[in-house]
C-alpha cells in the first residue's frame, strides 16, 4: 500500500478524487530499481502495470543476435507494462532502468478486485491506459510516415 497523497502528484492518477485515490492506494505497491536493472524481459509472463514515480527506463527489443535495440525512453509519470496488464500475453519488450528508478506497481488481480465495488475508478484508470496506448500508436504512425517519405524521397 502507498500513501494516497503520494499518488496525487502522478499524472496517471490526477483525475481521481481523494476517495478514489484512497481506494487505489490499497492496491498500489512501491518498488525501486537501480541503474542498469532489468525490470522485466521481452516474452516473460507478466500482469503488472508500472507507473514511474521518479527516474527513466528504456523499452528495448532483442535482435536475433541478442543485442538490445532501444525503442523509446520513458520518464517520470509515464506507465509501462500496460499491454500484458490488459491482455495477459507475454511482455512485448525488455524494460531496463537507465537511472535509479522508483515505481508504483499495480497487479492485474488486485485491479480486478475493484471492478464490482468501484467501477468509476476502473473506468478512469482504463481511460488513462487507453490514452497512453493511443499516444504510442500516434507516435508510431508519425514515424512510419516519416520513414515512408524518406524512402520514397531517396528513390526519386
Amino acid at each position: 500500500m502507498v500513501d494516497p497523497k503520494l499518488l496525487r502528484d502522478i499524472l496517471f492518477f490526477s483525475d481521481l478524487s481523494d476517495g478514489e485515490l484512497d481506494t487505489v492506494s490499497r492496491i498500489v505497491n512501491k518498488k525501486n530499481f537501480k541503474l542498469g536493472d532489468t525490470v522485466f524481459k521481452e516474452s516473460e509472463d507478466g500482469a503488472s502495470l508500472y507507473i514511474i514515480r521518479k527516474g527513466e527506463v528504456k523499452a528495448c527489443k532483442t535482435s536475433p543476435d541478442g543485442e538490445l535495440f532501444t525503442l523509446t525512453i520513458m520518464k517520470d509519470g509515464e506507465i509501462f507494462g500496460e499491454m500484458s496488464f490488459l491482455d495477459g500475453r507475454p511482455r512485448s519488450a525488455t524494460i531496463v532502468a537507465v537511472s535509479d528508478l522508483e515505481t508504483y506497481i499495480m497487479e492485474k488481480s488486485d485491479f480486478e478486485t475493484l471492478v464490482d465495488g468501484h467501477p468509476r475508478v476502473i473506468y478512469k484508470l482504463l481511460k488513462n491506459i487507453v490514452f497512453t496506448i493511443h499516444s504510442i500508436v500516434r507516435g508510431m504512425n508519425s514515424r512510419y510516415i516519416e520513414m515512408i517519405n524518406y524512402m520514397w524521397g531517396r528513390r526519386r
